[in-house]
């Protein structure tokens, strides 16, 4: 993909812009690593979008009231939290199908946040909330450390710890999951958890390039954080199946694509029209190993 629009147009491959393309991956990459946890266990989340704007709305709050930026990123990650944890407990624990759950949550989460907010962002936020966004390690941006760190400790928790053994269990068979001893409730619980988590951290990171708290934030990051896990390779038909490290090419992927349409000047409905396309064409190709598998 990369490699076309370079040819296609120089301004792509220039360094400024690759590095604008990191940046601009940062919020649906941290996301969509928390959506994989949930679609590895077979399940949805279709809230994660107004997660992002009622924590950053309320994050943003505190830290306009008080000055204190610190404080304000401790009480939006500790709302995402405490939010994805509600969809876990109705689901996990009630037996509540995810896609309504979330599906109400969307609404839910969305509303309050306009609620609180009563429609407005809220602006004049202290300079200390732009730093994420603005600041550089060894030249390379906050946003993007920020981006291998999540990526780097989700992969430990996927790939190398007994969490994530019982994730990808519970995604292929949660019955015989339940039958070797995993608490299969608490697991989904806790990937709701995560998925809440992280959400609310790619909100900070909007709210820090935005400078303020947006009740409007988060629109359709729902879809884009479910297509790079399924572009990625993380199957929507059949849990258990997927890696982190797919997910994040995925994220990637978008971030490159509406970067060089952007820059191709085509047109932002035929913008959504192509991401349609992917999205698509990704889940074909995913029913296709699906069938493969079972043959």
């Amino acid at each position: 993909l990369c490699v076309i629009f370079s040819v296609l147009s120089e301004a792509f491959r220039t360094p400024g812009n690759l590095r604008n393309i990191l940046i601009q991956a940062g919020t649906n990459s941290i996301i969509s690593a928390g959506m994989t946890f949930v679609i590895l266990a077979a399940g949805i989340d279709l809230s994660v979008g107004s997660i992002v704007a009622l924590s950053s709305v309320l994050g943003a709050s505190i830290m306009k009231s008080t000055g204190n930026v610190p404080l304000g990123i401790a009480v939006a990650l500790a709302v995402g939290t405490v939010l994805g944890l509600f969809n876990g407990v109705i689901i996990a624990y009630l037996d509540f199908p995810p896609f309504i759950v979330t599906l109400s949550t969307m609404w839910l989460y969305r509303g309050s946040a306009y609620v609180f907010t009563n429609g407005q962002a809220i602006v004049n936020l202290p300079d200390g909330n732009m730093t994420l966004a603005l600041g550089r390690f060894l030249a390379i941006p906050y946003i993007v450390w920020l981006i291998i760190l999540v990526y780097i400790v989700c992969f430990i928790v996927l790939a190398k710890m007994t969490f994530g053994r019982k994730v990808y269990a519970i995604g292929d068979n949660a019955e015989s999951a339940r039958l070797s001893g995993i608490n299969v409730r608490a697991v989904r619980a806790i990937v709701f958890t995560i998925s809440g988590f992280l959400a609310a951290l790619g909100g900070i990171i909007r709210m820090s390039r935005l400078n303020s708290g947006q009740p409007i934030a988060g629109q359709s990051f729902e879809m884009t954080a479910i297509a790079a896990a399924v572009i990625g390779g993380t199957s929507l038909t059949k849990g258990g199946v997927g890696s982190i490290g797919g997910t994040l090419i995925g994220a990637l992927f978008i971030s490159a694509l509406m970067n060089g349409l952007i820059i191709l000047n085509v047109s932002a409905f035929w913008q959504q029209v192509v991401m349609g396309i992917v999205v698509l064409i990704a889940i074909g190709i995913d029913r296709y190993r699906k069938t493969l598998s079972n043959s």
